[in-house]
């Protein structure tokens, strides 16, 4: 069976439907600062969370990868990592250079919570045409 660290960077590694098929039927995907944004902040299940990240792959940025992965916290049920994308995004055109961070807590071999953090002025600058002016407008 998978540990957290394994389970954590095939998801860092994999396309949007590898990545999704890691989680439990039940597990999650949280993205607290999407909120902020205007967006979901949890997907649920490997079929939301496919669906999710496939926007994320496809329009969002596509074709990106994660780079300058490093894993920090390593035991058989939790792991702790952080990974970056420099990427043109296919929304707004900006090149982005942003920095997740990932807890990953798992079970039976398969994620059931994974909670990523990032800078959420970033996200905007590359979600909006307008960038974080645009977030703020909407306020």
């Amino acid at each position: 069976m998978k540990t957290a660290k394994e389970l954590l960077q095939a998801y860092i590694d994999g396309n949007a439907l590898e990545s999704a098929a890691l989680f439990a039927e039940h597990g999650a995907l949280e993205l607290p600062y999407l909120s902020d944004l205007g967006v979901e902040p949890r997907y649920q299940g490997p079929t939301n969370i496919g669906s999710f990240l496939n926007f994320l792959h496809e329009q969002m940025y596509p074709g990106f990868r994660f780079v300058d992965v490093r894993i920090y916290i390593d035991t058989p049920d939790q792991a702790y990592g952080e990974y970056t994308i420099d990427h043109k995004s296919g929304i707004s055109g900006k090149v982005v250079h942003q920095r997740f961070f990932g807890h990953c807590t798992v079970a039976n071999g398969k994620i059931i919570l994974l909670r990523e953090a990032l800078n959420v002025f970033a996200a905007a600058d590359a979600m909006f045409p307008g960038g974080i002016a645009d977030v703020i407008g909407r306020k």
